[in-house]
């Protein structure tokens, strides 16, 4: 018999994550799996109860919400350096890396891939900054990006797609002055450019809308990045942000860089970066960050390379 551990926010899918956390316990168990329910009580929790859950014997660990649980799930195994199997039921506000692994958010189709699906081995991302050290599923950014993301969470009556589209519609009106970057790539030449938006991604969408590295897979041991080139305001920055929509970016060499790496440095000078990992904040104000790939890191049920 499975002893899997279900970490789920109560006050996840408007307040039903305790409905749900019944409804998938007892579907759990009726497929004869061991399942126990743990409630988030704040942020952060989600990462102490999979720790916790990982180095007392459960070998499934299943984030029960949305980027934010995920992420959270994803760094309290990577810590405890235990081998147990991740699964993700997406109940959450934002669900991007769960569409990125190709796993449906009906809870019941979810559970069945866990249920009756083996677990792939998958990439995870390891961000180091100024003072901040987390790991990540799907991606980190820097700039206009994780203002969206800071700004759709204020929304408290807008849930996914709605609340980035309104986040990005506000933060075009302030958008960011920019920074000035040195960057190098696995060891190589450093390059030195400005810009309002940097991406480093092992997945492919942000904020239920942006596909800020569409040619990026979750299991081919790298890490793609996105960046403008440059500075831009006013609409000629309105033209290149619409862009994230369809993930034109690639196509757009004038604009944006593009390409992939297993290690990363980059160097903010002055005030620091904004940035953010799977959604959550990471720095307010960083100036160094290193970031890595970490190839086939976690065992993941998912259907398979993604959607």
């Amino acid at each position: 018999m499975t002893n899997a551990l279900v970490v789920i926010n109560p006050n996840a899918s408007k307040g039903k994550g305790e409905v749900k956390a019944r409804r998938i316990s007892e579907y759990f168990k009726g497929a004869g799996w061991n399942c126990t329910i743990a409630y988030t009580q704040g942020a952060g929790h989600a990462e102490k109860l999979a720790k916790s859950g990982a180095e007392n014997g459960f070998k499934t660990i299943i984030a029960a919400g949305g980027d934010g649980t995920v992420n959270e799930v994803v760094n309290g195994i990577m810590r405890s350096k235990k081998d147990v199997d991740m699964g993700i039921i997406p109940v959450g506000r934002g669900n991007d890396f769960a569409w990125i692994a190709g796993i449906p958010t009906d809870w019941k189709k979810a559970s069945d891939i866990i249920i009756k699906g083996t677990p792939i081995k998958t990439d995870v991302g390891h961000a180091k900054g100024t003072v901040a050290d987390k790991y990540f599923l799907n991606g980190m950014g820097f700039g206009f990006e994780p203002m969206v993301n800071f700004r759709a969470q204020e929304y408290k009556h807008l849930n996914g797609m709605a609340s980035y589209v309104a986040a990005f519609i506000s933060i075009l009106m302030n958008p960011p002055k920019g920074y000035e970057i040195a960057m190098s790539l696995d060891g190589g030449e450093t390059r030195n450019f400005k810009s309002q938006q940097i991406s480093m991604n092992n997945g492919r969408r942000m904020g239920s809308s942006f596909l800020m590295t569409p040619k990026a897979e979750i299991d081919d041991g790298l890490l793609d990045f996105m960046f403008t080139n440059r500075l831009y305001k006013g609409f000629g920055l309105i033209g290149l942000v619409l862009k994230f929509f369809k993930g034109a970016m690639v196509s757009d060499k004038e604009n944006f860089s593009y390409g992939n790496a297993k290690h990363v440095v980059i160097d903010v000078f002055g005030q620091g970066a904004v940035s953010h990992v799977d959604g959550e904040e990471f720095e307010r104000a960083g100036n160094h960050f290193e970031i890595d790939i970490l190839p086939s890191a976690v065992s993941l049920y998912r259907p398979g390379r993604g959607k």
